[in-house]
C-alpha cells in the first residue's frame, strides 16, 4: 500500500470514530504521519468533499467527516 493511500485510509478510519474533532487532535492520533502532511491531506479529502476543514480565524482548524452529497467544496 502506497505511504498516500495508508494516509487517507488512517485518517478517515480516524474520522469515522470521532466524525468532528480538531486538526490538532487528529495529528496527535496519527503520530506516523507529520503535521504538514496530514494538513496536505486533509485539504484534499476537503477539496473531492470527504471532509469539511473550518477555520475558526484563530489558528484552530475543525473537521467533519461528510457523508455524500453533504459537503460542496467549491
Amino acid at each position: 500500500m502506497s505511504r498516500h493511500k495508508a494516509m487517507t485510509d488512517r485518517i478517515l478510519e480516524q474520522l469515522r470514530c470521532t466524525p468532528k474533532c480538531e486538526l490538532e487532535e487528529l495529528v496527535c492520533r496519527c503520530p506516523e504521519f507529520t503535521w504538514h502532511e496530514t494538513l496536505l491531506e486533509l485539504v484534499r479529502l476537503n477539496r473531492t468533499g470527504q471532509v469539511e476543514l473550518k477555520s475558526n480565524g484563530r489558528g484552530i482548524y475543525n473537521i467533519r467527516l461528510c457523508s455524500s452529497g453533504q459537503h460542496d467544496p467549491k
